[in-house]
C-alpha cells in the first residue's frame, strides 16, 4: 500500500533534474522500441549528428578551452565582453556585491529569454550589427540591466529588484526592445504580465531572495554560496528556484496546489506516484547553467553540474530531426489538444536523451572523461550551436518545429520554444 507519505516524496522527485533525465531515457527506449505514437528514432544515424558537432566544435573552440553553456555567450555578441565593461565601471566592493548583480542578470536574462515577435532584430550600438533571436533578447536585458530599469534604488542600477518588477512600465519595455508600442502592443502587455508574476514570486519568498530591504534574485545564490564551503551544488540550487518559479509555468502538470512548473502530463508510467508527468523545467535549469560564471567569479565552484540536462528545445530537436535520427510519424494538423501535447512532449523528452547520448560518443571520439568534458561544454561548443544553425539556415525546418513545439502561448517553454 503507498502511503500519502510516499507519494508526496514521489511528486516532489519531479522537481529533480534526475527525474528529467529517468523519464526522458524512459520514452527514448520506447521510441527504439517504436512503442511511442508521434516519435521515432532511428539511432544508427547519430554519427552524423556527432559530425555536425565536432564540426563545429573545433571551428568554435579550436583549443577545446570551452566555457560552460548558459546566457553569457549571448552577452558577447559580436566580439564585445559587455559583462566586463559593466563590472569595470561599477567597481564591486565585494564579492558578494559582484555575484548578486551578476546572477540577477543571469537568471533574468534566461526568465526574457521568450518568443519574440516575427523579424525582430535589435541595434546593437557597441558593435553596430543588428542581432536577431536569442542574441536580441539577451543584448536587450543586459543593456536594460545598465540603463537600470530593472532596479528600484536610483544610485544602484545594475541589479534586479521584484518591485522594480511589479511596477515595470510598458513604455521602458518598448525603448528596451527597439519595438513598436502600436504593431505589437499584444506582446507589450503579455511581456509585462510575464515580469510583474515573476517579482510577485520573488516577493513571495523573502526567505529565499529577500536580503535586508532588497528582494532580488541574486540574493538566493549568495544565500546558496554562504551555506557551502567554497562550493555550490548545482541541484540543490534548481530545488531552490524551483520552489519558487514553477507556479509561474502555466499549463504545465499538477496535483492539487502543486505546479510542477515545466511539466507535462503524458502517458508514460514514471513510478506509481506522477506516472503520467514528464518534466523538464528547461528554463530553471539554464538559470542554474548561467550561474556557474557568476560563481566562479565570486570564487565558488559548482559541483553535480552533470546531474542537469540538456534542452529539449527547437535547437536540439533540430539537430537530430536534419540528420534523420529524429522523426514525427505525424506532422498533420489533425490531432487533439491532447496529441498534439503529447507529441511536443515526446519530442522534447527524446532529444535531451539522444542529447546525452551524443555526449557519450563525442567523449568516446575525443577519448576523454566525462570530468573532462562535461555536459556543459557539450552544450556550449556544438549540441546548440549547430541546431542553432542548421534552424537558422533551414526556415522551412525552423517553422514546422515553432508550429509542432509552440501551441499558442510566447512564455515558458515549451510554449516559448
Amino acid at each position: 500500500m503507498t502511503t500519502k507519505a510516499q507519494n508526496d516524496n514521489g511528486l516532489l522527485e519531479t522537481f529533480k533534474a534526475e527525474r528529467v533525465r529517468l523519464v526522458a531515457n524512459n520514452l527514448l527506449d520506447r521510441a527504439l522500441a517504436d512503442k511511442l505514437d508521434h516519435v521515432s528514432v532511428d539511432i544508427s544515424k547519430l554519427d552524423q549528428a556527432l559530425i555536425q558537432v565536432l564540426e563545429i566544435t573545433k571551428q568554435t573552440y579550436p583549443d577545446f578551452q570551452i566555457p560552460p553553456y548558459g546566457v553569457w555567450r549571448l552577452f558577447e555578441a559580436g566580439g564585445v565582453d559587455r559583462w566586463s565593461a559593466l563590472a569595470s565601471a561599477r567597481n564591486f566592493q565585494s564579492a558578494d556585491e559582484l555575484l548578486a548583480a551578476a546572477s540577477d542578470l543571469a537568471i533574468l536574462a534566461a526568465y526574457m529569454d521568450v518568443h519574440t515577435p516575427q523579424g525582430w532584430s535589435y541595434e546593437d550600438t557597441m558593435a553596430g550589427t543588428e542581432v536577431k533571436g536569442r542574441e536580441a533578447a539577451a543584448l536587450a536585458v543586459i543593456n536594460m540591466f545598465a540603463a537600470g530599469s530593472f532596479s528600484s534604488d536610483p544610485v544602484d542600477p545594475f541589479r534586479v529588484d521584484a518591485d522594480a518588477l511589479i511596477r515595470l512600465e510598458i513604455e521602458e519595455l518598448v525603448n528596451g526592445l527597439q519595438l513598436s508600442a502600436e504593431q505589437e502592443g499584444d506582446f507589450f502587455k503579455l511581456l509585462q504580465r510575464h515580469l510583474k508574476r515573476f517579482g510577485e514570486a520573488l516577493a513571495l519568498r523573502p526567505d529565499l531572495f529577500g536580503e535586508g530591504q532588497s528582494t532580488r534574485p541574486g540574493n538566493l545564490v549568495v544565500k546558496v554560496g554562504s551555506e557551502g564551503w567554497g562550493s555550490v551544488d548545482a541541484a540543490v540550487l534548481l530545488d531552490r528556484l524551483l520552489q519558487s518559479l514553477a507556479p509561474l509555468w502555466e499549463g504545465g502538470a499538477a496535483e492539487g496546489d502543486v505546479s510542477f512548473g515545466d511539466s507535462f502530463a503524458h502517458p508514460v508510467k514514471a513510478n506509481p506516484a506522477n506516472q503520467d508527468i514528464v518534466p523538464f523545467h528547461l528554463t530553471a535549469q539554464r538559470m542554474v547553467y548561467s550561474l556557474v560564471e557568476p560563481l566562479a567569479w565570486a570564487g565558488y565552484e559548482v559541483d553535480e553540474l552533470d546531474t542537469l540536462t540538456g534542452p529539449g528545445e527547437a535547437e536540439h530537436t533540430g539537430l537530430f530531426v536534419s540528420t534523420g535520427v529524429l522523426s514525427m510519424k505525424s506532422e498533420t494538423d489533425d490531432l487533439s489538444d491532447d496529441q498534439a501535447l503529447d507529441r511536443q512532449t515526446e519530442l522534447r523528452a527524446v532529444t535531451i536523451a539522444l542529447t546525452d547520448r551524443l555526449a557519450a560518443m563525442l567523449r568516446k571520439e575525443l577519448d576523454v572523461e566525462q570530468e573532462q568534458l562535461p555536459l556543459s561544454c557539450i552544450l556550449e561548443g556544438g549540441t546548440s550551436r549547430a541546431g542553432a544553425a542548421i534552424i537558422s539556415e533551414n526556415r522551412e525546418l525552423r517553422e514546422k518545429l515553432e508550429k509542432i513545439m509552440n501551441p499558442g502561448s510566447i512564455f515558458w517553454l515549451p510554449f516559448g520554444a
